[in-house]
This record gives C-alpha cells, sequence and structure tokens, in this order.
C-alpha cells in the first residue's frame, strides 16, 4: 500500500495543519490497507482552535465518501480537515479510513499542542453573512425582489435554498 502527499499551488499559500504532521499521520495509516493522503493546505475557513481538556469525539466531524473515476476507488474526506483523503476499494472501507486517519492527525495535534479544528456540527452560526456581488446583479435583485413584494433577504435566501435542494 502506498501513502502520498501532495501539494496545489493554492494550497501552498496558507498551511494551519502542520505538514509535518500531516505526513506522519499518513504515514502511520499507510498500515491499513488502503491509502491516505495528507494534502497541505487549510482544513477549513473558521479559524481552529486550541481544545484544551476536552476531548473531541472523530464522529462528530463531517465525512463524505464518493467514488473517484481517475483513482478507480472511493474517496473518503472530511470537511474540516480538506487536506486529508483515503481511498479504497469499498465506501465503507474508505470511510473508516479516512476517519482512522483524522483520529490521528487529532491525536498528533494535540500532542504537538497545535490548534484542532472544531467539528462543524459543534459551532455555532449567527444565521448573517456578507456576500459582495457586482452592482448589476445587486441592481437585478433588488428588483426581482420588490416586484415579488419580499425583501432583498428573503429573496436572495430563497435562492440560495432553491439552488442546495436541486
Amino acid at each position: 500500500m502506498r501513502t502520498t502527499l501532495r501539494q496545489t499551488a493554492t494550497e501552498r499559500k496558507s498551511s494551519r495543519l502542520q505538514d509535518s504532521v500531516a505526513r506522519g499521520s499518513a504515514n502511520k495509516s499507510s498500515k491499513v490497507r488502503g491509502q491516505s493522503k495528507a494534502l497541505s493546505g487549510q482544513t477549513g475557513h473558521s479559524s481552529p482552535k486550541k481544545v484544551e481538556g476536552t476531548k473531541l469525539n472523530v464522529d462528530h466531524y463531517t465525512f463524505r465518501v464518493f467514488w473517484s473515476p481517475e483513482d478507480r476507488e472511493y474517496v473518503g474526506s472530511c470537511a474540516e480537515f480538506s487536506s486529508l483523503s483515503h481511498l479504497d476499494e469499498t465506501p465503507e472501507a474508505a470511510f473508516q479510513g479516512i476517519r482512522k486517519l483524522v483520529k490521528s492527525v487529532i491525536g498528533d495535534l494535540t500532542r504537538s499542542g497545535d490548534p484542532v479544528p472544531r467539528p462543524i456540527s459543534e459551532r455555532t452560526y449567527s444565521g448573517a453573512f456578507k456576500v459582495r456581488v457586482p452592482p448589476g446583479l445587486h441592481r437585478r435583485l433588488v428588483i426581482e425582489a420588490a416586484e415579488e413584494g419580499v425583501s432583498l433577504n428573503r429573496l436572495v435566501s430563497a435562492k440560495l435554498a432553491f439552488h442546495l435542494e436541486a
């Protein structure tokens, strides 16, 4: 079994997950069936926080398994650790592989005193975020909202919800 480390130009710009920690965890996971990859790059958009006195539950993280036509295997990934992936022959094995890899990286980060990203499921959200759009689009949306008799916020929220459901 082979473990690889790869890095794109975009991922080189900022790294919250220490390369040495990622490499160490990826190499540890190479003892299991399948392939794990540790990619240098951001671990998410939310600032990682040091977790003191709290044991994180790996099952609270956001995992996804999908088929990769290029690799001809299933890929297990974790949203909070976007630099990690695990390849395997079955979806179940890919899930178990990424779960084990994330658990290992959390342990390494904790031992080295580095920040550990909080699971998305444990974060709180205000329900508000700012989006910058071109002036022409802003005008079109304001007109559409006025024609429908709703606020701009309500119109954009409905459009986002529809797009996510489609």
